[in-house]
């Protein structure tokens, strides 16, 4: 009897002590997934995200959006802006869903593969790999420079192993990377313009396209109009929108210091 309290004693602790140990694992696990190990985590939502999720999965894994942007001319959509350490995510969502999102890496130690978000048919790392890397033969491409701002982006088409979805590979001023423009205000090729149709000189974008770096993805999902809109219509993050986000010099200087190292 003696023998049976006593290792009916010993469980009691032992399993007191796993209790007691759940909590600091977790809470050790919370720590880690928020410090040095962020980036792994991001990349592992990311990894959950694709066209067609609900709004409530992306909360799930990227929280509350931070800013939000209520479209014209395209009906019952919204733009919402999430923002981690490393990267910014918009998504634009009808009806409780996802149609389109996009992410702009912001940190140079954030190396997302593509093949993690493109069913393995694009390789290169956002950031660090340049157009002519990532992209062998764009289905379009588009380029926009203006008084602050300067966008690049080609689009990409595969048909059924792609779920007959639109990828759009661009440089967003927002994110890193080094780019270097053709000297033109406008350069665009359908889809970005209507079909049959195109704007400045294509042929000028080869150097462009071997000089700057992608560092963002958008998913257009099975409906691309929107891009013939221009870059300030896509659900992408905008420099101006968010800036704000950076009004004092202690943000604006870390902001600078994630950029630079």
């Amino acid at each position: 009897m003696d023998e049976t309290w006593s290792l009916l004693g010993q469980f009691a602790s032992v399993f007191a002590a796993v209790a007691a140990a759940i909590p600091f694992g977790t809470a050790v696990s919370d720590w880690f997934k928020r410090t040095v190990g962020s980036r792994r985590e991001l990349k592992r939502r990311l990894s959950k995200m694709v066209v067609g999720v609900t709004s409530d999965h992306v909360r799930s894994l990227f929280g509350v959006p931070i800013m939000q942007n209520k479209l014209h001319g395209i009906e019952d959509c919204t733009d919402y802006v999430f923002m981690s350490d490393h990267a910014w995510i918009v998504t634009r969502e009808q009806n409780g869903a996802v149609v389109a999102w996009s992410i702009t890496v912001t940190d140079r130690r954030f190396a997302m593969d593509l093949r993690d978000l493109t069913f393995g048919l694009v390789s290169g790392k956002l950031g660090h790999s340049t157009f002519a890397e990532v992209v062998e033969q764009p289905a379009g491409q588009y380029e926009e420079r203006g008084a602050a701002n300067y966008t690049y982006a080609e689009r990409t088409y595969f048909g059924r192993p792609s779920a007959y979805q639109s990828f759009v590979f661009a440089y967003n001023n927002e994110g890193i990377g080094t780019f270097n423009v053709s000297g033109q205000d406008v350069v665009a090729s359908y889809p970005f313009v209507p079909i049959g149709t195109h704007r400045g000189d294509l042929e000028m974008l080869d150097e462009v396209r071997r000089s700057t770096m992608v560092n963002t993805f958008l998913s257009c999902g099975l409906d691309d109009a929107f891009l013939a809109g221009g870059a300030a219509t896509w659900p992408v993050v905008h420099h101006d929108f968010v800036i704000p986000l950076r009004a004092s010099p202690r943000l604006r200087k870390k902001w600078l210091k994630k950029r630079t190292t």
